[in-house]
């Protein structure tokens, strides 16, 4: 058994977890996870915000740390000041 923190553990995810989001510089559809800080279009290569990230485990959660060191540094960090 996976040891996983329960708001990155896809089974308590609900349907609203994955979720599509038109590209804001050419409207190309971009699939985003509600934990995914940024994705890159695939038609134009821009790399935008998700408008829906949900990672407020991030501010009281005791392994927050471990996690946004997963997501890489640069993410982690500008995920954090979103918060």
């Amino acid at each position: 058994m996976t040891k996983a923190c329960p708001g990155q553990d896809t089974r308590y995810w609900g349907p609203d977890s994955i979720y599509d989001i038109n590209c804001p510089s050419c409207g190309g559809e971009i699939e985003f996870f509600k934990n995914d800080p940024t994705r890159k279009c695939r038609e134009c290569g821009e790399k935008f915000w998700n408008p829906k990230l949900d990672l407020g485990c991030l501010e009281w959660c005791k392994y927050a740390d471990k996690c946004t060191e997963l997501m890489g540094e640069e993410d982690a960090k500008d995920s954090k000041k979103m918060l």
